[in-house]
């Protein structure tokens, strides 16, 4: 757990995150989005972007499960 932490760290994946949600949420309120529709489409992000990793975690491993068993 604490390695998956620190590889997100040094590739980015919290600065680029942070990045993302900050700039929605400047742009959710420069629209005049309600602060519960703001917190609604953020948690919809966020959601998005971990069901996201799951399903690019699990297409490597089966990738690599399909090599070894090619090899």
């Amino acid at each position: 757990m604490r390695l998956q932490l620190i590889n997100a760290f040094v590739n980015g994946a919290f600065v680029i995150g942070a990045f993302v949600i900050g700039v929605l949420s400047d742009g959710l309120v420069m629209l005049g989005v309600s602060s519960f529709w703001q917190m609604v489409i953020k948690g919809s992000v966020i959601i998005a972007a971990v069901v996201l990793d799951q399903l690019q975690g699990q297409m490597q491993r089966k990738m690599a499960l399909q090599a070894q068993i090619a090899a």
